[in-house]
């Protein structure tokens, strides 16, 4: 699985390159921020993730449901990358 921060679109969303041979690959996928509700491990950073940490993870379109919905990157982890800079 490769993962990688395309573009921090604002405060609360990001842009995610994914590709992983289950679940295919994506360009620009949107992630949202939200509160994780059960533990994992962050695709960006390897670090555990906890229940109730601030994380950001796929964001669900209607009917559509992307293959890793249930992937998160910890909100810590893009924290750092620069957000896009407004004209």
């Amino acid at each position: 699985m490769r993962v990688s921060i395309v573009e921090k679109l604002s405060s609360t969303t990001i842009s995610v390159c994914w590709s992983d041979p289950c679940s295919g690959h994506c360009a620009a996928q949107v992630w949202g921020i939200c509160v994780a509700r059960a533990d994992a491990v962050c695709v960006l950073s390897g670090k555990p993730i906890r229940r109730g940490d601030s994380i950001f993870r796929p964001r669900v379109y209607r009917s559509q449901v992307p293959l890793n919905r249930h992937r998160m990157i910890l909100a810590s982890a893009v924290a750092r990358f620069p957000e896009k800079p407004s004209f």
